[in-house]
């Protein structure tokens, strides 16, 4: 609490320096209207993105991520089994399934990885790639994770492979959203 402010005084700038996997409405509320709020937000797909929102006087808060750092992790064009952490596609994909939680893992073989897909529902998936070779593709659960991975891929393909700089997100006291280009273009609802 800023000295000598009444604790129920708003803030001009929330940072919260924690990557966070939402937005506390309480952040918005304790936030005065024209302030911004920072966040690294994060999926489980992707490292946390820094987030800057814009309150305004209706408890609405939106704003877009800032770009992403250049990964030394490779990505091969035009297989998502192969996308870095820090890949725009790869950020894309945690915010439209932001309940998909992604780990990569090495056998030991320079050349070969595997991708693992969770969800709370006990979905998964496994994409193994050897180098040079298609990759096999194992799923169980009631979703097909790669499916869905698949076709948000695909999708951010359509939208122009927008970068990170050109998601952002928008929340309202009744609903949340991100967006692609402009907040007018949702892209998935958010928890």
């Amino acid at each position: 609490m800023p000295v000598g402010k009444s604790p129920l005084a708003l803030y001009d700038q929330t940072i919260i320096r924690r990557p966070a996997a939402t937005v506390d409405p309480a952040w918005i509320a304790r936030t005065a209207p024209g302030g911004h709020i920072s966040v690294p937000l994060r999926t489980g797909y992707h490292p946390a993105v820094p987030l800057t929102l814009t309150v305004q006087h209706n408890g609405v808060a939106s704003g877009r991520f800032a770009p992403l750092p250049i990964s030394a992790l490779p990505w091969e064009p035009g297989c998502p089994c192969g996308l870095g952490p820090a890949d725009d596609a790869a950020f894309f994909v945690g915010l439209t399934l932001p309940d998909v939680r992604r780990f990569l893992l090495h056998n030991g073989a320079p050349d070969t990885h595997s991708l693992w897909l969770t969800s709370p529902d006990d979905s998964w998936a496994e994409v193994t790639r050897p180098h040079g070779v298609a990759p096999r593709i194992l799923q169980g659960g009631e979703r097909r994770l790669w499916d869905e991975v698949m076709r948000a891929w695909r999708r951010w393909e359509r939208l122009g492979r927008p970068r990170s700089e050109q998601l952002g997100v928008t929340i309202t006291p009744s609903a949340r959203w991100s967006w692609a280009h402009e907040s007018t273009m949702p892209v998935a609802s958010l928890r």
